[in-house]
Parts: C-alpha cells; sequence; structure tokens
C-alpha cells in the first residue's frame, strides 16, 4: 500500500477535515470512510431514486467537509451524518413536492431507523467497493472541477465562484454539470 494512503488511513476524521480544505486525497478518504454511511441512508427510501439519493448523500458529506468546525465540540462523524440525512430529507422534501407524493413523518422515520450489524465477510467487501470507488473520485474531476464543486459546497452562489475563480459564471455552470455528471457516473 502507498505510504501517503496509509498515513491518510491513520488520521482521525477531524484531522482528515482539517487537511481537507487543501488536499484532494483527505477528502477522498473521507468518502471512503463515509460510503457505507450515505449508501445505507439512502438505500432507506427504495422509490427508484437511491441513486439520486446517493449523490445527494455524498454532497451533503463534502458539505460537511467544507463547513465542519472543530471549536464546536462535535465529532465530524456526528456533523457528517446529521448534514447527509439533511441533504437527503431536502431532496425527498423536493421530488414530493414535484412527483406530487405525500412527504409523511413515517417515510422519516423509516429512513433513519438504526443501522443492522453487518457480518465481517460484507465489511470486507464493502472496504474493497470502497477502496475502488476512492480510485475512481481521486481520477475523475479535474483541478477545475475540484475547486468549483469545493466552492459549490460551501453554498457560494456561481456568480461568487466565477468572481472567486477568476472565471465566467458560465464556465462555473459548465464545470458543475461536469462535475455532477462524473459523480453520477463514478458512484453508480
Amino acid at each position: 500500500m502507498d505510504s501517503a494512503l496509509s498515513e491518510y488511513k491513520s488520521m482521525t476524521d477531524e484531522e482528515l477535515v482539517r487537511s481537507a480544505k487543501n488536499d484532494k486525497k483527505a477528502v477522498s478518504e473521507l468518502i471512503v470512510r463515509y460510503l457505507r454511511t450515505v449508501h445505507f441512508l439512502a438505500g432507506r427510501y427504495s422509490a427508484g431514486i437511491y441513486e439520486d439519493l446517493v449523490q445527494e448523500g455524498f454532497m451533503g458529506l463534502l458539505k460537511a467537509v467544507n463547513t465542519y468546525r472543530p471549536d464546536e465540540n462535535v465529532k465530524f462523524s456526528t456533523y457528517a451524518n446529521v448534514c447527509v440525512k439533511n441533504r437527503i430529507l431536502s431532496s425527498l422534501k423536493r421530488n414530493s413536492l414535484i412527483s406530487g407524493e405525500e412527504f409523511t413523518e413515517d417515510i422519516v422515520q423509516s429512513l433513519f431507523e438504526s443501522e443492522k450489524t453487518a457480518d465481517p465477510e460484507s465489511i470486507v467487501i464493502e472496504n474493497e467497493r470502497m477502496d475502488e470507488v476512492y480510485k475512481k473520485i481521486t481520477s475523475a474531476l479535474s483541478e477545475q472541477e475540484w475547486r468549483v464543486f469545493q466552492l459549490f459546497l460551501t453554498g457560494m452562489a456561481y456568480n461568487q465562484m466565477a468572481l472567486n475563480l477568476g472565471v465566467s459564471v458560465k464556465s462555473v455552470d459548465n464545470a458543475m454539470q461536469r462535475v455532477r455528471r462524473k459523480l453520477k457516473s463514478v458512484l453508480k
């Protein structure tokens, strides 16, 4: 195993979050660590939009990476879980408004029941799958796409991103469309 990668594996979530501000590999390690959580939370609602919810979950996770404040004395894992759940719930609410389905508290409760303990074989298989996703994510986005995506996750508007990066709003929009497309293909 690459010694740089093993260095990331030995870091705490909070250390990775601090490094993630300027280090793509630290973000990727966090994604790998939380891959199971995102898939689990997205899988709680199986109405044909699982992949969309996984993508929303990862957006929530990456937003958590960019907005986490260690001085608040909350573990990153707790904060990340809340961000992922909120992003998925927001997506479900949007989808229910668009489709006309009723979004009830029963749906919310069923989404976030406690996770069943997985057997060791499943854990090994999932870890191998996470390593594959890690490799795909680290190679999927270009540097410009990565910078645009990081700014997007902080909640910055496209015009603010354009000013920050010294590019046109259209360039930012194009980059975000590529990011969404690439993440969707990587996370299938």
